[in-house]
């Protein structure tokens, strides 16, 4: 079957992932024990539009972020700065995008180059796919990654970060990083759900060349035709299985966000909703940014970076619409989220 096969592209980014166990970082691991960090992190749940606020943010110039570059050549981030060969190195990937056709994310059009801003679950993911939050186990390599971010990058910039995984435990976040701030990002959950069941059949469908870049877990389900075959008919529009899946998982996010958000001091964090940034950009980007202390450096033409996509609703999540918005109501209320 031509899910069953594995697409020739892909097969030449073997190499890539072959060079990336090669620490090439590991005798400059010792640089990194003075570097300081106070990360500001993106909080929101999946596809809630926390990756268009990351980069909007980003192109302010404001921030430092971790970059696709970064996710792929992660094990030679050091090595490549304190040699100059950081610019050399996102080259070749340039190149290897093209040859291997990528121009997006596919899943939702975002255009993917090296310089993307991307999520840093997918350096604490490991191969079983597993573990893509902070942990105590983690916690290391997690500050690791801040450390050498912040050592190739500009130093007088803050460390701007997202992986929505960690949406659900934020306030664990901030126990072990006690001075980040939160810019959270909510999203009608109705939208939520449906964009989730929209990228997962998208990402399942075939192999999917960029996210094989970024994510290890991804690669190895298409080695795998059983649990791939599983993932697939769990996200289809058969059963509702992944439906069920998704209400349960914004259930579980939004409660979580409803129960600790007053355990944050007020002076840490912000809120906004994806609807108001697409209808206000510029005056909702302003006031993260005043909120932070901080001063657009680029002029932005909030028009060409924010262009809404209207979504039509899956006809099930569109059949389910009353029983979403019944079993989130105190999350709707909170936010004045219509249904």
């Amino acid at each position: 079957m031509m899910w069953l096969k594995e697409n020739s592209q892909i097969k030449n980014m073997k190499s890539i992932s072959i060079s990336n166990n090669l620490i090439v970082d590991t005798p400059y691991l010792d640089l990194l024990s003075k570097v300081e960090f106070s990360p500001i992190f993106i909080m929101g749940d999946h596809r809630s539009g926390t990756t268009l606020l990351y980069k909007t943010l980003v192109a302010t110039g404001c921030f430092n972020f971790v970059k696709a570059y970064h996710i792929i050549k992660y094990n030679e981030i050091l090595c490549n700065h304190i040699n100059q060969t950081e610019n050399q190195s996102i080259k070749e990937l340039d190149e290897l995008f093209v040859s291997q056709g990528i121009s997006d994310r596919r899943i939702d059009k975002v255009m993917a180059t090296p310089n993307l801003a991307e999520e840093y679950g997918f350096i604490l993911k490991d191969v079983d796919g597993k573990r893509l939050w902070i942990t105590p186990e983690n916690l290391p390599l997690f500050e690791q990654l801040c450390r050498k971010i912040q050592f190739a990058s500009d130093p007088d910039k803050p460390l701007l970060l997202k992986n929505p995984w960690d949406f659900s435990q934020f306030s664990y976040v901030k126990s072990v990083v006690p001075t980040a701030k939160y810019i959270f990002i909510h999203r009608n959950p109705i939208y939520v759900i449906n964009s989730k069941l929209k990228a997962a059949r998208s990402l399942f469908a075939s192999q999917n060349p960029y996210t094989t870049l970024v994510d290890p877990w991804y690669p190895q389900l298409f080695k795998n035709p059983l649990k791939l075959f599983s993932s697939r008919i769990r996200n289809s529009k058969y059963f509702n299985l992944g439906l069920r899946q998704y209400i349960k998982h914004s259930i579980e996010s939004t409660n979580y966000f409803l129960e600790n958000i007053d355990s944050l001091p007020q002076k840490d964090y912000v809120s906004l909703r994806y609807e108001d940034l697409c209808e206000a950009p510029e005056a909702n980007i302003n006031r993260i940014l005043e909120f932070l202390g901080l001063e657009p450096r680029v002029a932005l033409e909030y028009k060409k970076l924010i262009q809404p996509r209207p979504m039509e609703l899956l006809p099930e999540v569109q059949k389910n619409r009353k029983q979403i918005y019944q079993k989130l109501q105190p999350y709707f209320d909170y936010h004045g989220f219509d249904y």
